[in-house]
């Protein structure tokens, strides 16, 4: 699937040659990708201004607008989300009526609870769905989740909880890995009891799996290597036994991080033997990374390394920089895998989690500096004593030889804006786009070189209008030191190829 700003730019320029017929649907494709992107105020304006609101007999466009009055209602409080809700309600009615459409009338009918509406209003408009949804005997391929989705939170909407639970357990059961569906039905499910002060403990029985970042301590193989830290094969085997009981019983689904002997490679084997997702973050290119970090401990380590790199679900890899083992380079893929852990665990609407092998001592960087960093932010640890006795030999040694800046560039000008931190660069672009809200603005956030003048070089692709969008760097950074104020959202890769995110607050 297209970027959302890729999606944007394909759209606005089909619709120099676009006929009448084929106009409004590219229009209804910029304005939702404006929507996914978080230019809500410009993708309220332009839905406006194309006169959207004004197609009849498409379920798809005349549903826009409800989607984008349920976006100001998520993004508010009080009364002002009540009359979002409401005014949401009221467009995914008028979908509804015109096409009959399962979609818009059960977001109307949840929507009508949301905004207050009187009690009976919403059961009526709850049952009539149920009574015309066909049976899941009737429904084939894809249809099947989202036929059985819609069947369990209408009968949530009439307070049939049983037969709610019966109906959720059969879309999971027809599409068991399809998380990100279930999580977005969950989000729904979690939205109509809250709004009625309802237990929703049941629902945590259809969680999706949790993603985690991983890390622990280097080391080698008795008998295979000398004045290094080691372990004996029975230690070994004894802490992959916890680290698989920790998998189950924390339902860890899903791991990020590096690949190091020792304790990397171990919890990244425990992963994939327990059917989960390994993504893989080496700071730098894999022979560098392996030459420190893998090939001193033993050769055993170099051919499991090299098994789990060759089953990992994704493989990043940054270039390489003068210096490593550097304790800032550590931390950008430290930080790029806890960010990617948390994303996915909030994608997923669970609690991400860190598991580490460490032996409880403090420090400045390595598995001592992580768990202090996600400590911080008051997520999940899972900490499994590390058996071993460590000596100097066996910790690797960083410089230090870099720092970190953030740029702000804005549509409309030449020049770039360098901020010692990302929150001023935050903050100055939110404050544009208050003034312009169709502002397009892309931040930064690199490595700079402390020996060296060093200017950080910003793309010059084009980013969503009435976005602030960031690199992958910063939105990481984010992520992990201010997850409670800033959220970011994965848009997939622009038409250079850059990873990009967008943001927001809250």
């Amino acid at each position: 699937m297209n970027s959302p700003l890729v999606t944007y730019e394909k759209a606005i320029a089909a619709l120099t040659s676009a006929n009448a017929a084929e106009k409004a649907d590219y229009q209804h494709a910029a304005v939702l990708a404006l929507a996914r992107a978080g230019s809500l105020d410009f993708a309220l304006a332009e839905y406006s201004r194309y006169g959207l609101n004004n197609i009849r007999h498409h379920e798809d466009i005349m549903a826009l607008g409800g989607r984008l009055y349920k976006d100001l209602y998520l993004s508010s409080s009080g009364a002002n989300a009540k009359e979002y809700a409401r005014q949401s309600a009221e467009k995914y009615e008028a979908a509804y009526k015109d096409t009959n459409g399962f979609y818009s009338g059960i977001n109307a009918a949840t929507m009508s609870l949301l905004g207050g509406v009187p009690p009976e209003m919403v059961q009526m408009r709850a049952q009539r769905i149920l009574e015309t949804l066909p049976e899941i005997s009737e429904v084939s391929g894809d249809n099947v989740y989202f036929t059985e989705a819609t069947r369990a939170e209408a009968y949530l909407l009439l307070g049939r909880t049983e037969e709610a639970f019966a109906a959720l357990q059969n879309a999971r059961d027809y599409d068991p890995l399809n998380y990100m569906a279930l999580a977005s039905t969950l989000k729904q499910f979690r939205m109509i009891l809250s709004a009625r002060d309802a237990d929703m403990a049941w629902l945590s029985g259809f969680n999706p799996p949790r993603a985690v970042h991983f890390a622990g301590h280097i080391f080698g193989t008795a008998g295979e290597v000398k004045n290094i830290n080691v372990l004996t094969e029975d230690e070994q085997a004894a802490l992959l036994v916890e680290i698989s009981e920790t998998i189950q019983s924390q339902d860890i689904g899903f791991a990020h991080g590096a690949l190091a002997a020792g304790s990397d490679i171990l919890i990244a084997e425990a992963i994939l033997n327990e059917g989960g997702e390994l993504h893989v973050v080496l700071p730098v290119e894999i022979d560098e990374f392996k030459a420190v970090s893998v090939t001193p401990f033993g050769s055993s380590w170099v051919s499991r390394f090299e098994a789990c790199m060759d089953q990992a679900a994704s493989v990043t890899i940054f270039d390489s920089l003068p210096g490593w083992p550097d304790s800032r380079l550590q931390y950008r893929a430290s930080l790029t895998s806890m960010g990617a852990a948390i994303r996915q665990s909030d994608d997923l609407s669970v609690k991400a989690g860190q598991l580490l092998i460490w032996d409880g001592q403090k420090g400045p960087q390595g598995t001592a500096y992580d768990a202090h960093l996600w400590a911080q932010s008051g997520r999940d640890q899972f900490i499994l004593s590390y058996p071993g006795a460590r000596n100097k030999q066996g910790r690797q040694k960083a410089s230090v030889l870099y720092d970190y800046q953030a740029v702000l560039k804005q549509s409309g000008q030449s020049d770039k804006t360098g901020f010692e931190d990302l929150l001023p660069a935050i903050e100055s672009a939110e404050a544009a786009r208050a003034s312009q809200n169709s502002i397009s603005q892309l931040i930064y956030l690199d490595l700079v070189s402390k020996e060296a003048s060093h200017e950080i070089a910003v793309p010059s692709a084009s980013v969503m209008p009435g976005a602030i969008q960031m690199n992958q760097l910063a939105a990481n950074y984010l992520a992990v030191h201010y997850g409670a104020d800033y959220r970011t959202d994965y848009m997939g890769l622009d038409d250079q190829g850059r990873h990009i995110f967008t943001l927001r607050s809250g």
